[in-house]
């Protein structure tokens, strides 16, 4: 009761090696929990330590977060511990369960089943895939070619952005064998119907300079072939 008149949940975040945080959640702070939550497994995952627990200090009550095995268990009333299980096939659903829980508590999630007492019944085949350290792991490679990206020299803006306009407006990435990719603009036009645009591509090409390839042989004349550098992908992420 004195949680719900305070319009505050007292959490505790804690994984399986010892770390801690606490956080305060209110009606509303539904985003602000994932990001909290997510950014806390986010630093902490790994295959050593893939246990996560969510308490609600108020309520005693507990969410573990097992990703190895693709797990939930929620407990209460610690003196003598009510403890169920399910699985989950989707990160999100994961997601969605810790934001109920976090929200609402245990019983919020008693549509949210099926349930059981057996945990040894829920375990997965060799097969299984964890989902958050395959998520985190993608993350923390996305960040590390972001850092990479911005120790690059820098493009010139006004340059980067009229490529990307016009790559937003005529063109597409070709992908041709694991490691070569292209920007290709101006897409099935001749020279004529590119009119006086691509010259000015071709110029703003030039002062970024990017790698011009010749085209295929049987692409139409007017088409650009451009060699993919990672900062303008990093760029056109804002305009796909």
């Amino acid at each position: 009761m004195r949680e719900v008149l305070m319009g505050e949940r007292r959490l505790v975040f804690r994984d399986a090696q010892g770390h801690k945080r606490s956080f305060a959640m209110g009606d509303h702070d539904h985003l602000k929990f994932w990001t909290a939550f997510s950014n806390f497994v986010k630093k902490h995952l790994s295959e050593e330590n893939s246990t996560f627990r969510l308490e609600r200090v108020l309520t005693d009550e507990t969410l573990i977060i097992e990703t190895a095995h693709g797990i939930v268990g929620r407990v209460r009333n610690g003196a003598s511990p009510e403890v169920s299980y399910r699985r989950y096939e989707r990160r999100t659903d994961g997601t969605d369960l810790q934001l109920r829980f976090a929200h609402s508590g245990y019983a919020a999630l008693d549509d949210h089943g099926p349930w059981t007492s057996d945990r040894e019944s829920l375990l997965p085949d060799d097969s299984f895939e964890n989902l958050e350290l395959a998520w985190v792991r993608e993350m923390r490679e996305s960040e590390l070619r972001r850092r990479e990206i911005a120790a690059l020299p820098k493009l010139d803006k006004k340059a980067l952005n009229q490529f990307c306009k016009t790559w937003a407006d005529t063109g597409h990435n070709e992908y041709i064998g694991d490691s070569d990719e292209y920007y290709v603009l101006f897409h099935s036009r001749t020279v004529a119907e590119a009119g006086a645009a691509r010259d000015e591509l071709l110029k703003t090409v030039g002062a970024l300079g990017l790698h011009l390839v010749e085209a295929p042989a049987s692409a139409p004349s007017g088409e650009v072939w451009v060699r993919c550098d990672p900062r303008v992908d990093l760029e056109l992420e804002k305009w796909a």
